[in-house]
């Protein structure tokens, strides 16, 4: 058994320098994709947690933030209500992980588009019995590009406001 950990470990092991939390400072993101709009459209969908302008501009701030990236939802939630957040901690722990997952996946989507050789991005059910508004995301093809792709400028939003998003992306590239 020690052998096969050694092995692993020699295997897996990173080569050349280590970095910290695993993204080199020339590739750390100056702007987070965050948007009043996107805070507001989720936060309404959690009725546990207060609503207004106040709550959605100091999640917005903190989201604003890159190093939110780092820290995670819980760690931000924490930090949100230490500065006068009033909202229980658990209810906001969700809405940041969607919203850090939403923020995610459109840094992702604009990286993609950078890519010379990609045409956009293809959306696939995270589970065989999805909703039926995720399975005709992920069928139609609205675009000529096949079933369940859409060029960069036309990737849909996340259905289902203040829950994870039920599909799952990737990148399409020329043949």
């Amino acid at each position: 058994m020690a052998y096969l950990l050694d092995y692993i470990k020699s295997r897996w092991a990173p080569k050349g320098s280590v970095v910290t939390a695993g993204v080199p400072p020339e590739t750390r993101v100056e702007q987070v994709p965050v948007t009043l709009e996107l805070v507001a459209r989720h936060l309404a969908a959690s009725t546990l947690l207060p609503h207004g302008e106040a709550t959605e501009t100091a999640i917005f701030k903190a989201l604003s933030d890159p190093l939110f990236l780092q820290t995670g939802p819980r760690a931000l939630a924490q930090q949100l209500i230490g500065a006068g957040l009033s909202a229980d901690l658990e209810p906001l722990v969700k809405l940041l992980t969607v919203l850090t997952q939403e923020v995610t996946r459109r840094m992702y989507i604009e990286a993609a588009s950078q890519r010379p050789e990609a045409i956009g991005i293809r959306l696939f059910p995270l589970h065989a019995n999805a909703d039926p508004a995720i399975q005709a995301l992920c069928a139609a093809d609205a675009h000529g590009l096949g079933n369940g792709v859409y060029p960069f400028t036309a990737v849909p939003d996340n259905p289902t406001p203040g829950q994870p998003c039920a599909f799952y992306i990737r990148v399409v590239t020329q043949d």
